[in-house]
Protein backbone atom coordinates (compact mmCIF):
# COMPACT_ATOMS: atom_id res chain seq x y z
CA UNK A 1 0.00 0.00 0.00
CA UNK A 2 2.56 2.27 0.78
CA UNK A 3 4.40 1.31 -2.41
CA UNK A 4 1.32 2.22 -4.78
CA UNK A 5 0.78 5.95 -2.59
CA UNK A 6 4.36 6.36 -3.49
CA UNK A 7 3.81 5.51 -7.20
CA UNK A 8 0.35 7.78 -7.17
CA UNK A 9 2.04 10.71 -5.69
CA UNK A 10 5.39 10.15 -7.73
CA UNK A 11 2.64 10.33 -11.08
CA UNK A 12 0.64 13.38 -9.38
CA UNK A 13 4.13 15.56 -9.47
CA UNK A 14 5.07 14.24 -12.64
CA UNK A 15 1.40 15.81 -14.30
CA UNK A 16 2.05 19.21 -12.01
CA UNK A 17 5.47 19.81 -13.37
CA UNK A 18 4.24 18.72 -16.79
CA UNK A 19 1.31 20.94 -16.38
CA UNK A 20 4.46 23.64 -15.46
CA UNK A 21 5.94 23.41 -18.07
CA UNK A 22 3.08 23.52 -20.62
CA UNK A 23 1.86 26.94 -18.95
CA UNK A 24 5.55 27.99 -19.05
CA UNK A 25 5.81 26.72 -22.75
CA UNK A 26 2.48 28.52 -23.45
CA UNK A 27 3.69 31.57 -22.15
CA UNK A 28 7.22 31.20 -24.15
CA UNK A 29 5.31 31.07 -27.23
CA UNK A 30 2.89 33.87 -26.44
CA UNK A 31 6.21 36.14 -25.91
CA UNK A 32 7.86 35.10 -29.12
CA UNK A 33 5.00 35.68 -30.81
CA UNK A 34 4.53 39.21 -29.61
CA UNK A 35 8.09 39.65 -30.56
CA UNK A 36 7.62 38.15 -33.99
CA UNK A 37 5.03 41.45 -34.38
CA UNK A 38 6.87 43.78 -32.68
CA UNK A 39 9.89 42.61 -35.07
CA UNK A 40 7.75 42.70 -38.14
CA UNK A 41 6.01 45.91 -37.19
CA UNK A 42 9.86 47.70 -36.73
CA UNK A 43 10.40 45.64 -40.82
CA UNK A 44 7.68 48.14 -41.65
CA UNK A 45 8.69 51.05 -39.58
CA UNK A 46 12.29 50.57 -41.03
CA UNK A 47 10.74 50.31 -44.34
CA UNK A 48 8.74 53.39 -44.49
CA UNK A 49 11.97 55.33 -43.06
CA UNK A 50 13.65 54.22 -45.83
CA UNK A 51 11.35 55.53 -48.13
CA UNK A 52 10.80 58.50 -46.39
CA UNK A 53 14.75 58.99 -46.12
CA UNK A 54 14.87 58.27 -50.23
CA UNK A 55 12.25 60.72 -50.58
CA UNK A 56 13.85 63.55 -48.48
CA UNK A 57 17.05 62.60 -50.30
CA UNK A 58 15.29 63.12 -53.60
CA UNK A 59 13.96 66.38 -52.53
CA UNK A 60 16.91 67.47 -51.48
CA UNK A 61 18.56 66.98 -54.43
CA UNK A 62 15.74 68.94 -56.48
CA UNK A 63 16.13 71.37 -54.39
CA UNK A 64 19.73 71.71 -54.11
CA UNK A 65 19.70 71.50 -58.40
CA UNK A 66 17.24 74.96 -58.19
CA UNK A 67 19.50 76.83 -55.60
CA UNK A 68 22.98 76.26 -57.77
CA UNK A 69 20.72 77.39 -60.75
CA UNK A 70 18.97 80.30 -58.48
CA UNK A 71 22.39 81.05 -58.06
CA UNK A 72 24.33 81.05 -61.35
CA UNK A 73 21.12 83.42 -62.76
CA UNK A 74 21.54 85.72 -59.95
CA UNK A 75 25.59 85.74 -61.05
CA UNK A 76 24.50 86.36 -64.75
CA UNK A 77 22.21 89.11 -63.25
CA UNK A 78 24.50 90.54 -61.38
CA UNK A 79 27.03 90.65 -64.39
CA UNK A 80 24.60 92.26 -66.70
CA UNK A 81 24.00 94.81 -64.07
CA UNK A 82 27.96 95.43 -63.72
CA UNK A 83 28.19 95.48 -67.87
CA UNK A 84 25.26 98.02 -68.02
CA UNK A 85 26.56 100.66 -65.18
CA UNK A 86 30.20 100.39 -66.76
CA UNK A 87 28.82 101.08 -70.49
CA UNK A 88 26.30 103.61 -68.42
CA UNK A 89 29.75 105.19 -67.13
CA UNK A 90 31.49 105.56 -70.86
CA UNK A 91 29.12 106.99 -72.59
CA UNK A 92 28.63 109.80 -69.85
CA UNK A 93 32.58 110.70 -69.86
CA UNK A 94 32.60 110.05 -73.91
CA UNK A 95 29.79 112.47 -73.99
CA UNK A 96 30.82 115.00 -71.82
CA UNK A 97 34.25 114.89 -72.97
CA UNK A 98 33.27 115.16 -76.98
CA UNK A 99 31.46 118.82 -75.72
CA UNK A 100 35.67 119.82 -74.51
CA UNK A 101 38.49 117.73 -75.56
CA UNK A 102 40.74 119.13 -73.43
CA UNK A 103 42.79 118.02 -70.74
CA UNK A 104 45.01 120.23 -68.45
CA UNK A 105 45.51 123.01 -70.74
CA UNK A 106 46.39 120.00 -73.59
CA UNK A 107 43.67 120.35 -76.36
CA UNK A 108 42.36 117.39 -78.40
CA UNK A 109 41.12 117.16 -82.25
CA UNK A 110 39.61 113.68 -81.87
CA UNK A 111 38.23 111.04 -79.36
CA UNK A 112 37.31 107.26 -79.82
CA UNK A 113 36.13 104.73 -76.91
CA UNK A 114 36.27 100.51 -77.00
CA UNK A 115 39.67 101.37 -79.14
CA UNK A 116 40.92 97.53 -79.77
CA UNK A 117 44.57 96.87 -80.82
CA UNK A 118 45.54 93.47 -81.72
CA UNK A 119 49.42 92.35 -82.60
CA UNK A 120 50.32 88.40 -82.44
CA UNK A 121 48.77 87.19 -79.33
CA UNK A 122 48.33 90.13 -77.70
CA UNK A 123 45.00 92.19 -77.66
CA UNK A 124 43.40 94.92 -75.55
CA UNK A 125 40.89 97.20 -75.87
CA UNK A 126 40.78 101.03 -74.24
CA UNK A 127 37.35 102.86 -72.72
CA UNK A 128 38.32 105.98 -74.36
CA UNK A 129 41.13 107.65 -75.89
CA UNK A 130 41.96 111.26 -77.28
CA UNK A 131 44.17 111.90 -79.96
CA UNK A 132 46.06 115.56 -81.60
CA UNK A 133 49.16 115.69 -83.75
CA UNK A 134 51.75 114.93 -80.87
CA UNK A 135 49.79 113.66 -77.70
CA UNK A 136 47.30 111.00 -76.23
CA UNK A 137 45.34 110.81 -73.82
CA UNK A 138 43.77 107.18 -72.41
CA UNK A 139 41.22 107.00 -69.61
CA UNK A 140 40.36 104.27 -68.44
CA UNK A 141 36.37 104.41 -67.11
CA UNK A 142 34.84 102.51 -64.06
CA UNK A 143 31.38 102.76 -62.78
CA UNK A 144 33.77 102.14 -59.22
CA UNK A 145 37.45 102.99 -59.94
CA UNK A 146 39.46 100.85 -57.12
CA UNK A 147 43.21 100.80 -56.81
CA UNK A 148 43.64 97.13 -59.22
CA UNK A 149 42.69 99.72 -61.89
CA UNK A 150 45.28 102.56 -61.44
CA UNK A 151 47.79 100.01 -61.47
CA UNK A 152 46.47 97.76 -64.22
CA UNK A 153 46.65 101.36 -66.22
CA UNK A 154 49.57 102.32 -65.41
CA UNK A 155 51.56 99.07 -65.86
CA UNK A 156 49.87 96.82 -67.95
CA UNK A 157 47.43 98.97 -70.19
CA UNK A 158 49.88 101.29 -70.99
CA UNK A 159 52.55 99.05 -72.43
CA UNK A 160 50.05 96.94 -74.08
CA UNK A 161 48.44 100.63 -76.11
CA UNK A 162 52.68 101.18 -76.63
CA UNK A 163 52.95 97.68 -78.21
CA UNK A 164 49.63 97.93 -80.47
CA UNK A 165 50.43 101.36 -81.52
CA UNK A 166 53.88 101.67 -82.38
CA UNK A 167 52.86 104.87 -84.48
CA UNK A 168 53.03 106.77 -81.58
CA UNK A 169 56.37 106.17 -80.19
CA UNK A 170 57.17 109.35 -80.10
CA UNK A 171 53.90 110.80 -78.45
CA UNK A 172 53.51 112.35 -75.08
CA UNK A 173 50.83 109.94 -73.51
CA UNK A 174 48.54 111.20 -70.87
CA UNK A 175 46.62 108.63 -68.75
CA UNK A 176 43.54 109.34 -66.81
CA UNK A 177 40.90 107.50 -64.60
CA UNK A 178 37.19 108.47 -64.58
CA UNK A 179 34.47 106.89 -62.28
CA UNK A 180 30.95 107.61 -61.15
CA UNK A 181 32.45 107.18 -57.71
CA UNK A 182 36.07 105.87 -56.29
CA UNK A 183 36.51 102.92 -53.42
CA UNK A 184 37.93 105.64 -51.06
CA UNK A 185 40.07 108.73 -51.06
CA UNK A 186 43.46 106.70 -51.19
CA UNK A 187 42.36 105.60 -54.18
CA UNK A 188 42.51 109.11 -55.41
CA UNK A 189 45.92 109.98 -54.07
CA UNK A 190 47.32 106.77 -54.98
CA UNK A 191 46.06 107.82 -58.85
CA UNK A 192 47.17 111.46 -58.71
CA UNK A 193 50.84 110.70 -57.55
CA UNK A 194 50.87 108.29 -60.49
CA UNK A 195 50.38 111.60 -62.54
CA UNK A 196 47.34 110.57 -63.76
CA UNK A 197 44.19 112.92 -64.48
CA UNK A 198 41.34 112.39 -61.95
CA UNK A 199 37.61 112.78 -63.68
CA UNK A 200 34.58 112.38 -61.65
CA UNK A 201 30.92 113.29 -62.18
CA UNK A 202 30.10 116.89 -61.33
CA UNK A 203 26.13 117.70 -62.58
CA UNK A 204 25.35 116.69 -65.66
CA UNK A 205 28.83 116.64 -66.87
CA UNK A 206 32.57 115.37 -65.78
CA UNK A 207 35.23 117.76 -63.63
CA UNK A 208 39.08 116.93 -64.34
CA UNK A 209 41.84 117.26 -61.86
CA UNK A 210 44.81 117.77 -63.83
CA UNK A 211 46.94 119.40 -60.98
CA UNK A 212 49.41 116.18 -61.27
CA UNK A 213 48.82 115.55 -65.01
CA UNK A 214 52.08 114.31 -66.37
CA UNK A 215 53.29 112.77 -69.94
CA UNK A 216 54.27 109.37 -69.80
Amino acid sequence: MERIDRIEKAIEELVAAQNKLSAQQAKTDEQLAKTDAQLAETDVQLLELKEYLKESYARAEIGMAELRESQKEMQRQLGGIGNTNGEFAENFFYSSLQQKMELGGVKFDHIERNVKGRFRNLTDEFDIVLYNGDSISILEVKNNVKSSNVKQLMTTKLQNFKTLNPGYADAKIYLGIAGFTFENEAVKAEAKAAGFVVLEVQGDHHEADTSSMKAY
